[in-house]
């Protein structure tokens, strides 16, 4: 089928191979690559594939599965032009007359230039470091308190630690036990701040499968043990740092943070275009120069009365879309003692507050319940 210029193709049930190198080529993101999907059970027999062409090269490559009136897009993290969007909406309804709402889970979008009703609410954010051509390079932008430090840790390590030893595995060559021993450092890091790791004996398999498929996992050794490391998967010439933990015992000695630095110079000398801290709005990404992308949840629907058919589902959306966004502008706010609204200050405190009695206090009587 043609629109415009565009030719689309559409594989019912069905992911051709030849989409693999294109997805990753055309977003460049795990969450929107073939190995991601396979690994964590994305696709199956029910999963479509949209190609749109636009001369040589790709517009648009989606997956998705179709479910009574709701078609569900399974790429993650991806960018598109709201032309590619009306597009696929287009094709989409006009193939499926039965779906009414389309749901993108985590997309950049200008949804204002959109051709049909929609919600869009922030969903998550990956933080992103533009790699430059040398290690050297990295180095002279980084600000000069984080040079300062890092000197200092550096040179305290060699004296304290003269035996530490710094690797890095890629790809198949990857251990296990080494990706088991850095998830256990994240564990430990995280039951200091009384949380709970989320990463269980599943995710431990399922993550190694990824990585050792294309990644990169870089590793602090002392007397034999791993104190500290950082895994990461590969699309391309683009990182994506999944775990990044150290030893607690070392929390003065900074190794988390220098594993990470060091990690994201070994990528650079490895011809690395991009690397992602991923979620989580922690001060140390910031500082190594990660720049924040936020991404949306993009809910389209065929028509204005439609979604009108959709109201309790679409009240959801916004509930869940509107809390989402307050929670962390306040979270924010509690980060900026610059803020002049106290009230703001205030309730962001409440927040974390309240956050942190879900954690320990509620989660342990439930528990006991």
């Amino acid at each position: 089928m043609e629109s415009g210029n565009t030719t689309i193709s559409l594989y019912e049930n069905a992911v051709p191979s030849f989409v693999e190198p294109q997805l990753d080529a055309l977003y460049g993101h795990v969450f929107s690559s073939l190995a991601q999907f396979r690994v964590y059970d994305g696709i199956d027999g029910n999963t479509h594939t949209y190609v749109a062409q636009s001369g040589s090269a790709a517009s648009a490559i989606l997956l998705f599965k179709v479910s009574d009136k709701h078609l569900h897009v399974l790429n993650e993290q991806i960018a598109m032009e709201p032309a590619e969007i009306n597009r696929f909406a287009r094709y989409a309804f006009s193939t499926w007359p039965n779906v009414d709402v389309i749901r993108f889970p985590a997309i950049l979008a200008d949804g204002s230039a959109l051709a049909f009703p929609h919600q869009q609410f922030y969903r998550t954010e990956d933080i992103v470091l533009t790699l430059p051509p040398t290690p050297e390079d990295y180095l002279n932008a980084l600000g000069k308190a984080t040079r300062k430090n890092f000197k200092y840790h550096g040179n305290r390590l060699k004296r304290n630690f003269p035996t530490l030893k710094f690797d890095v595995w890629i790809d198949g060559a990857i251990p296990e036990s080494h990706v088991r021993d850095i998830i256990e450092l994240n564990r430990a890091r995280m039951a200091t701040k009384n949380k709970e790791s989320e990463i269980d004996a599943e995710e431990t398999h399922r993550l190694t499968r990824l990585v050792q498929q294309a990644g990169l996992v870089s590793t602090m050794i002392l007397d034999g043990r791993v104190v500290a490391g950082t895994v990461c998967s590969r699309v391309g010439q683009n990182y994506f740092m999944h775990i990044n933990a150290h030893d607690p015992a070392y929390d003065d000695a900074r190794l988390g943070k220098l594993c990470c630095y060091m990690t994201i110079c070994d990528c650079i000398e490895r011809g690395g275009k991009e690397f992602h801290f991923m979620w989580g709005r922690f001060e140390y990404k910031y500082l190594l120069l990660g720049v924040q992308r936020d991404y949306d949840e993009l809910t389209v629907y065929r028509s204005h009365a439609r979604m009108l058919l959709h109201g309790a589902s679409a009240f959801r959306i916004a509930y869940s879309g509107y809390s989402r966004e307050w929670k962390f502008r306040l979270l924010d706010l509690a980060n900026k003692p610059d803020e002049s609204s106290l009230l703001l200050r205030t309730a962001a405190r409440s927040l974390n507050f309240v956050r942190h009695l879900k954690q320990s206090g509620l989660r342990g009587a439930v528990m006991r319940h």
